[in-house]
């Protein structure tokens, strides 16, 4: 708590330090424009990319893509997931857009910390065997592990290559890079806002979030009671700060996926996390904001 009032202190000399000038200087200092895909041998790449959209699971014929389509922001739409052998998983599904960027790529500790596309594969209980015997991926296997046995391991390698190509540059970025013109007069005033109520100090870096946990109802608990899950094994759980690029795709919100709104959800976590509730305007700009997130991965 200490630490969140001193922050809110800094937050408040943002207004009067970043006029139309210093707008862009004080959002550098927080966040940056997405990189470009690090390199990676076509034939990985592209083995991942098969191997996301193939029915892998040994039980259902799932497959990646089912639950994390780039057609869907990355997620799938649902409150919750599917999981294994579509059950209903006690989790709404994250997005896999950036997500290679995410130093958290779990909504809690309680899910682990590996890898998401092993966490993904050991979860749908993929046979290593079974799909290396698989006509239609013989060649793309032999391409990206020439000689090499294939392994779970392996194959998660492939996917999470194809996973680091899927960067959605956005207006944001554009703007970050010189282009005044990227974002609207509205975007502009919900960064500003996105600064000054301190929403940057969970939502920070490339992807505007995926790197710290913190309770759910920081300030005001209550006004997150609607929204968390029944579960009650969750009661004193910390959930990960959301990555918010391409948030405006990915509804339904939250770990629970109880917001369809992008506006209520803005309004939640600024009363809930900040103690700082906004009008409906300045919960619109910040939506404007939000939106200049979206982007697109290349093909």
């Amino acid at each position: 708590m200490r630490i969140l009032l001193l922050g809110l202190g800094l937050a408040a000399g943002i207004g009067a330090a970043a006029g139309a000038e210093g707008l862009r200087e004080q959002a550098l200092q927080s966040f940056g424009p997405l990189p470009p895909a690090p390199e990676a041998p076509p034939a990985l790449v592209e083995l991942g990319r098969q191997l996301f959209a193939a029915p892998l699971s040994t039980e259902g014929g799932q497959s990646c893509l089912g639950c994390h389509d780039p057609a869907k922001g990355g997620a799938d739409g649902r409150e919750v997931a599917l999981g294994h052998a579509w059950q209903t998983a006690p989790r709404n599904t994250s997005t896999v857009l950036n997500a290679s960027l995410n130093a958290m790529p779990s909504w809690d500790l309680l899910d682990g910390m590996e890898s998401p596309a092993l966490s993904g594969l050991l979860a749908m209980k993929v046979d290593a065997a079974q799909v290396a015997a698989d006509p239609a991926l013989a060649s793309g296997l032999a391409a990206a592990f020439p000689g090499q046995e294939v392994t779970v391991p392996l194959l998660a390698e492939a996917i999470d290559a194809y996973l680091a190509t899927l960067m959605t540059p956005a207006p944001f970025d554009a703007w970050l890079e010189g282009d005044d013109a990227a974002l609207t007069a509205e975007a502009r005033e919900g960064l500003q806002l996105f600064l000054e109520r301190g929403c940057y100090f969970c939502h920070y870096g490339l992807t505007l979030g995926g790197d710290g946990y913190y309770p759910f109802g920081l300030v005001d608990a209550e006004g997150t009671q609607g929204f968390v899950l029944s579960d009650t094994s969750e009661a004193g759980l910390d959930f990960r700060a959301a990555p918010l690029r391409n948030v405006a795709l990915t509804a339904p919100y939250f770990h629970s996926g109880k917001v369809a709104d992008l506006g209520v959800a803005v309004s939640v976590m600024a009363e809930s996390q900040l103690g700082a509730p906004l009008s409906p305007e300045e919960t619109g700009k910040i939506v404007a904001f939000l939106e200049s997130l979206t982007g697109a991965a290349a093909p």
